[in-house]
């Protein structure tokens, strides 16, 4: 994909699961990568897993640290490695978080946290990437939502409320950013073999389990190539697999009330 050759692409999240997988093959497609993630002890490994897919010794690979829920940081950080790395011509936001709780299970330090990681953070990292991106009129921002963003799952309330704030905000963002030259992607999957999913599974609800096989499961692998595919092409939802995105149309196309009187009835038969 000669498009990402030369191209300077920030990635938050990038020290683990789908935004180190993100980083790396853009890395092998030529691209020059900023990651940044608050797991300072991973970096070095994770420089050198991306740096070693390199197909040019003059791409650019670096790291630097901050917690997306704090604006300070992320304004700093990006300003920081617009300098060193180059203005980003692409920023993806993979920094996020889940929570598996019922609401009345879950105490409020959790659900605040998740709102300030992929709501806030989400907002923050678009701050940061306009200051680099406004003045030139040009980049891409892609936002990361989820299924959850649509088709709501047993035990995922809070998240799926972030996910379902990043999809609204990502939509009215590009309304806003088209004039000015810049354009927002939401990448959306469902669930995804990371390896945070098998500890998942352990600690989830039968009813949340029984929703999120209407999904299905896919690689890592098949979701990056979505992915990226996704940013070549321009588009604006970008959703991998073949049974997410059947979802995806069965929940716009199902009326609600039949659409929530399935999804009540499988939650319901699961929990008892």
């Amino acid at each position: 994909m000669k498009e990402f050759t030369n191209q300077v692409v920030f990635v938050t999240g990038g020290t683990s699961g789908m935004g180190l997988a993100s980083a790396k093959a853009l890395a092998s497609r030529g691209a020059r990568i900023a990651v940044f993630s608050s797991n300072a002890k991973a970096a070095e490994c994770v420089l050198h897993e991306i740096d070693s897919l390199r197909p040019s010794g003059g791409q650019r690979v670096a790291w630097y640290q901050l917690d997306v829920a704090d604006r300070t940081q992320v304004l700093s950080a990006f300003a920081r490695a617009a300098t060193e790395c180059g203005p980003p011509d692409i920023v993806i936001n993979m920094a996020g978080i889940g929570g598996l709780a019922a609401l009345i299970d879950m105490p409020f330090e959790m659900f605040d946290r998740i709102m300030k990681v992929n709501v806030y953070g989400t907002r923050h990292v678009v701050e940061a990437a306009l200051a680099s991106m406004r003045p030139r009129g040009r980049g891409k921002i892609l936002l990361v939502g989820s299924m959850a963003g649509f088709a709501p799952v047993y035990g995922y309330t809070a998240y799926g409320t972030s996910k379902f704030a990043v999809v609204g905000f990502a939509e009215s963002l590009s309304y806003e950013l088209k004039p000015l030259g810049i354009t927002v992607a939401c990448f959306c999957p469902g669930e995804v073999e990371t390896p945070g999913l098998a500890s998942e599974r352990e600690h989830s609800h039968p009813a949340a389990m029984a929703m999120k096989k209407l999904g299905g499961t896919i690689s890592t692998d098949v979701a990056v190539r979505a992915l990226l595919d996704g940013i070549s092409n321009d588009r604006f939802l970008i959703i991998p697999g073949v049974r997410s995105k059947v979802l995806y149309w069965l929940k716009r196309l199902v009326p609600n009330p039949l659409w929530n009187a399935v999804a009540r009835g499988i939650a319901t038969k699961a929990s008892t």
